[in-house]
């Protein structure tokens, strides 16, 4: 293929000034220094400084992309290390090849990731796919979709393979993904005194530097996206799992990110999860200084302030991390079960800091934030996965006792969990008690039985996920129609039966919860879809399958040009329908009240109170 030069423009003496207007074409740009991958390139240049170019690659489909990007002026490395992050200063110089993904943020890799990338700190780069028709046309202000991975705040990478957005790009849109820091290098906030030592002043760090890094890769965005043809004006903020809370933080709680895009989507956010106040999440931070001294280090005396934090590596502060928390799995675990369990499940997440983020999203709009229209959606089976992290980290059989202890601390409420207990008073089936006697069948990542889990499964389906983001629309809704607004709501349902196991070990051993034969939709299932990339996962996807991904790719592409109506989906109302994503549904829409009657939402969770008083968590109150 034909190399495209891609070229760029001055705005304020900079083509990569930080200003969201898009630049003039300049009729004559200097010629492109050559890009030294061997791959078909595309060349960005900047007209006043003709060293300066950013080399991409030529796809198929008519889709450059640009790997690699970073989109921070200083990398999050000591010292650096818990501190915000702050845009990039661009053009690069000399000429970037950006064929290739960039390191990972920090993480422990789950068993099942057998291709492990790069990890490091330096990491905050980002990700763009473009029709190459687009590249260097402002004019052609095409929308953008930027894309924020899960991974329970502690995996995961904007980098991976199943978030190639060539299939997206291919229907008109630019793509963006991005890696943010992760676990408590993303997201501890602590307060230690200062100490009689010389040169040890007090530790004051604030946390949530994982959501200011998705706010900075924003601001590149609306800094940079014109030179690929994107529009600064329309982009749509998207996410899966821990993505879709970040994307429900941006939208619904997060003041400063509101002036960065214009609408929103949600892929299975465990909405019902609540976020720590500040206060706690500092006395966290505090005990895992103390963790990281005494218990990793060995340590008999503790300098405990950033001089010191500054000096350790990154091995030993992610040591300290899995063994400070011993949540099994995933270093942390999936998404909380449900409100009050989210510092067990998902220890290292956002706070409520009364500034960042200013209130529990699922209350829907905070005060004074913008009604964005955005669309949200479940899997059928959310809560198997994390019922069978739950079922394996416990020693032993997974028991209704331990089952018990995690509804403790998912609804601290004793009258609440009572009526929870005798739901339905006028049967003898409890959907939401373990039972006594488990039957022999198995669930989980290892031989547990299956009864216990299984109930489990259904709290989470249910509260977090299922019922939590009905009554988020519902108050949203009602929030946008009281001040007379028009910002639309979209909801789905994803029920495809699955055709491969995104939980695999490396060895190829499946998750018996998520593998195809269990017959599980579970969490992140759909993001293939989304994305067009079957062919990861399955040789040859059936073509139900492959003509559904289709189907998702050119709806998710659509919402992003027409928020307010977008082709192939019908508006939520709290009475009206969801969206169905299932080849073998009869029609393409469900009524809302299905999913209400099969969730027990009207029924028992919305009358509990357990959601009205998320709503109410503040920075220093307690969830």
């Amino acid at each position: 293929m034909l190399a495209l030069p891609l070229l760029a423009t001055s705005v304020a003496g900079s083509a990569w000034a930080a200003s969201p207007k898009p630049a003039t074409p300049n009729p004559q740009p200097p010629a492109a220094p050559a890009c030294t991958s061997s791959d078909p390139t595309t060349v960005w240049t900047d007209s006043t400084k003709s060293t300066a170019a950013l080399c991409g690659s030529q796809g198929t489909g008519g889709v450059a992309s640009y790997l690699g990007i970073p989109y921070v002026a200083n990398q999050p490395v000591p010292p650096n290390r818990w501190m915000p992050s702050a845009p990039a200063n661009w053009p690069p110089a000399p000429a970037m090849q950006a064929v290739n993904v960039q390191n990972q943020c920090i993480q422990k890799l789950p068993a099942w990731n057998n291709q492990p990338p790069a990890t490091g700190e330096d990491c905050l780069y980002l990700n763009v796919w473009a029709p190459a028709a687009s590249l260097n046309n402002p004019a052609a202000k095409l929308p953008v979709m930027v894309f924020i991975h899960g991974g329970a705040f502690v995996l995961g990478s904007g980098g991976s393979p199943i978030y190639n957005g060539s299939a997206l790009a291919q229907n008109g849109v630019i793509v963006v993904t991005l890696n943010y820091r992760l676990g408590a290098l993303g997201f501890m906030a602590a307060q230690v005194p200062a100490t009689s030592q010389k040169n040890a002043p007090t530790v004051d760090i604030n946390g949530n530097f994982g959501l200011d890094d998705q706010r900075n890769a924003l601001r590149w965005v609306q800094a940079n996206i014109a030179r690929f043809g994107g529009d600064p004006t329309q982009v749509t903020l998207f996410g899966e799992s821990a993505g879709a809370m970040s994307t429900g933080l941006h939208l619904f709680a997060s003041p400063a990110s509101a002036p960065l895009f214009q609408a929103a989507i949600m892929e299975s956010n465990p909405i019902g999860s609540l976020y720590r106040p500040l206060a706690d999440t500092q006395r966290q931070g505090t005990n895992f200084i103390h963790w990281l001294c005494t218990k990793t280090l060995h340590l008999l005396s503790c300098p405990g302030n950033m001089e010191w934090l500054q000096s350790l590596s990154s091995e030993t502060i992610q040591k300290a991390q899995a063994d400070f928390l011993n949540l099994g799995i995933n270093n942390g675990g999936g998404p909380a079960p449900a409100g009050g369990a989210l510092a067990d499940s998902l220890p290292w997440a956002p706070t409520i800091d009364g500034s960042d983020v200013i209130a529990q999203p699922i209350a829907g709009f905070a005060a004074n934030m913008p009604q964005k229209p955005f669309m949200f959606g479940v899997n059928a089976n959310e809560g198997a996965i994390f019922a069978a992290m739950i079922a394996a980290g416990i020693p032993g059989p997974y028991l209704p006792a331990e089952y018990n202890k995690i509804l403790a601390k998912a609804i601290p409420d004793t009258t609440a969990r009572a009526k929870i207990a005798d739901y339905p008073k006028d049967s003898k089936q409890k959907p939401y008690v373990a039972p006594a006697a488990n039957p022999p069948t198995y669930y989980g990542l290892d031989k547990v039985t299956n009864g216990t889990a299984q109930t489990t499964n259904l709290l989470i389906d249910d509260f977090a996920f299922h019922c939590a983001n009905l009554w988020t629309a519902g108050q949203a809704y009602n929030q946008i129609a009281n001040v007379k607004g028009s910002a639309a709501i979209y909801g789905y349902l994803f029920g495809q039966q699955p055709i491969y196991d995104l939980y695999k070990s490396a060895s190829g051993e499946p998750v018996p919860a998520c593998a195809p034969s269990n017959g599980n939709v579970c969490h992140a299932n759909e993001l293939p879809y989304v994305f067009s990339t079957l062919g990861l996962l399955v040789t040859t996807p059936p073509q139900a399958d492959v003509t559904l991904a289709g189907t998702m790719t050119s709806t998710w592409a659509s919402f992003a040009k027409n928020p307010a109506a977008p082709a192939g989906l019908t508006a939520y109302t709290t009475s009206g329908v969801l969206n169905v994503f299932d080849s073998r549904a009869s029609a393409t829409t469900m009524p809302i009240s299905d999913m209400d009657k099969a969730s027990h939402c009207s029924a028992l969770w919305n009358k509990l109170g357990v959601y009205p008083a998320a709503a109410q968590t503040t920075a220093s109150s307690k969830p």
